[in-house]
């Protein structure tokens, strides 16, 4: 006969916890809204401009109210010139794309079988979905489309839509994540998507003229000042490798409130030294940063800067 269990001490729950809650499951369509961006540069005809969005939600909690440490829930939009990607044998830019852009899924992603059609927008595309290569469920998907338009040189454009999760909260990547990813702006304009009010955002364009590589972002911070988020941007990237600094100034961004250029070289790790030149700022809970470096051997290294590109771009309203 089998004997009844004591009851648990005070102050300890009875039974299984409860699941952790997941905040970007079900969104109120309030906190959703268009995010026409908030850069834009002015640039000649000889630069190919890409431009990427990026989105992160919050963390899901515990039954006990602590969030939880796994890797985040987080979508990625880009649109993107052929000329700016290598040279495609054939593929369109979409299927060039959606084989770039693995590269930004998590660790261990795995594709489940063929592409499937789908749209991205009003675009026709394909999708691939990926699981966490052990044979556990899907985590992930990237979805790519032509768009039919080009860039102020005549390249096609295409667009690619990347969202993914821990395996366990496939559910809201598949739910949330795809219709945040594949959702077009007002108009179906490709330039304009979603944000949700209270994520985590970052918009990037990436500008290339072909010896020059330069790369400007604007993202939501926390930090305090200027000195804090250059602190910060400082932090993130190895640019501290035998750097040696070889100046700083003020300079002025539309739209920023402070900003400062900065000019050093340093050692990447297995290669030769690199030239950086790098721009700072802020306005508000707004961080900027524009980054372009160049191999130090290089003839022109000594004499380019971020001067010319700092007066073609600006910030707009959030």
């Amino acid at each position: 006969m089998a004997r009844d269990r004591p009851p648990p001490p005070s102050g300890f729950p009875d039974g299984p916890p409860p699941p952790p809650t997941d905040p970007a499951r079900e969104l109120d369509p309030a906190v959703i809204r268009p995010w026409p961006g908030l850069l834009t540069v002015d640039l000649g005809a000889e630069w190919a401009v890409s431009s990427l969005r990026r989105m992160r939600g919050p963390m899901r909690v515990s039954g006990g109210g602590a969030l939880l440490d796994e890797e985040p829930f987080a979508l990625l939009r880009a649109v993107v010139p052929a000329r700016a990607l290598d040279p495609g044998e054939n593929r369109s830019v979409a299927d060039r794309l959606r084989l770039r852009l693995r590269n930004q899924l998590p660790r261990g992603s795995t594709p489940t079988g063929d592409r499937e059609r789908c749209h991205v927008g009003p675009l026709p595309g394909t999708c691939d979905r990926f699981s966490d290569g052990h044979g556990g469920p899907l985590r992930a998907f990237v979805a790519a489309a032509d768009t039919g338009e080009v860039d102020t040189a005549g390249s096609p454009l295409g667009v690619v839509v990347l969202a993914s999760g821990p395996p366990d909260r496939y559910d809201t990547v598949a739910g949330t994540g795809w219709s945040l990813a594949t959702t077009a702006g007002p108009d179906a304009a490709l330039h304009t998507w979603v944000r949700v009010d209270g994520w985590w955002w970052q918009e990037t364009l990436q500008l290339d003229a072909g010896d020059r590589i330069a790369t400007a972002s604007v993202e939501q911070v926390w930090q305090g000042g200027l000195d804090e988020w250059t602190d910060e941007v400082f932090a993130r990237a190895p640019f501290l490798r035998g750097r040696r600094a070889l100046g700083e100034r003020p300079v002025r961004v539309d739209g920023l409130t402070r900003a400062r250029m900065y000019r050093f070289d340093w050692q990447p790790s297995g290669r030769g030294r690199m030239l950086t030149n790098v721009v700072v700022g802020i306005r508000g809970d707004i961080g900027f940063q524009l980054v372009m470096e160049l191999p130090f051997h290089d003839d022109a290294a000594l004499s380019v800067t971020l001067d010319d590109l700092v007066p073609s771009l600006r910030v707009g309203a959030d």
